[in-house]
């Protein structure tokens, strides 16, 4: 450590010296000595430090060897960097190799080279398409864009006509749905998902929690789910429970007229639960279980509905 400071040390001395060098008067050819003497001193640094603390008869490790070594070590033993120095050295073997190249887009997917991650996944398609790997590519494209695009919206449908069991391109084009405002579309994804599931599959049971907290949210705008009678009662002067009372009546005569919407059921319900009506809430998850008693994707988010119920009333 001390020779390298000495030598940290002269390379600045040199260094101030070159800069110096037109305010200090010397002669060119002076200076020129001074520099050469500083880089000799430099260079016999160097060469010290490497004859004390170098091993020169230690073995080299050629590249060959050590991507041999990653190669047949266990990959759970290995670290991420490691993992990635396999892959690509299996690619750079074969670049058609369609597992690696999906196991390395699908790794660099979730990291901040997402974009290269998607252009392997691509290439990953070409050369062999599968369910699974349109379902990566499209996920990847989510990833890298925040968003479920028009290229990932291909992707997962691709992936559903291969494979229409996979949940998670299902999933997320529920989602993309949910997001444009389409809620019935985003219901009749994610039903037809959990329909084709098995029961014991956790994905399910996430699948319906996670869908059932979306569909339950009250939507925003004027004539959605009641706001308009809302607006109206707000404009009267009425209390904020009042407005609130408003809101879930005006809601609950429409689901009179239209009981095939889900999510009104389910924002109700919620609404209920939110306003300290348990009861009231059950009822209403009861009229829903008739209402889409043939549907078991639905009865699904349902019942994830009621788990919540439960739940809350346990927590009180």
């Amino acid at each position: 450590m001390i020779v390298v400071v000495l030598i940290c040390g002269v390379l600045g001395a040199l260094a101030a010296l070159y800069i110096a060098r037109p305010f200090s008067g010397l002669e060119a050819r002076s200076a020129r000595l001074a520099g050469l003497t500083c880089a000799g001193l430099v260079a016999l640094g160097a060469l010290g430090a490497y004859l004390v603390n170098g091993e020169p008869s230690a073995p080299s490790a050629p590249y060959a060897e050590v991507a041999e070594r990653l190669r047949n070590a266990d990959p759970m033993t290995l670290s991420p960097i490691e993992q990635e120095e396999v892959l690509r050295a299996a690619l750079r073997d074969n670049p058609r190799d369609a597992e690696a190249l999906t196991l390395l887009g699908r790794y660099l997917a979730r990291t901040d080279r997402a974009l290269e991650g998607v252009g392997l996944l691509e290439r990953a398609v070409r050369v062999d398409e599968t369910a699974r790997r349109w379902s990566e590519l499209g996920q990847a494209l989510v990833n890298l864009n925040d968003e479920v695009t028009v290229q990932a919206r291909q992707a997962f449908n691709r992936a559903i006509a291969l494979d229409p069991s996979l949940p998670e391109p299902a999933f997320l084009l529920g989602v993309a749905a949910y997001e444009s405002g389409d809620r019935a579309a985003a219901a009749q994804a994610w039903a037809d998902i959990l329909a084709r599931l098995d029961p014991e599959n956790p994905f399910r049971q996430a699948i319906a929690a996670r869908a059932a907290d979306l569909l339950s949210r009250p939507r925003g705008g004027p004539g959605t789910d009641g706001a308009a009678p809302f607006a109206e009662a707000a404009r009267d002067g009425a209390s904020m429970d009042d407005m609130i009372a408003s809101m879930v009546d005006g809601l609950q005569a429409r689901l009179e007229d239209d009981p095939d919407d889900l999510s009104g059921w389910l924002s109700l319900v919620r609404a209920r639960m939110m306003r300290g009506e348990p009861e009231e809430a059950r009822a209403l998850l009861q009229r829903a279980r008739d209402v889409f008693a043939a549907e078991p994707g639905k009865l699904a988010m349902i019942a994830a509905v009621e788990s919540a119920l439960t739940v809350q009333e346990t927590d009180a």
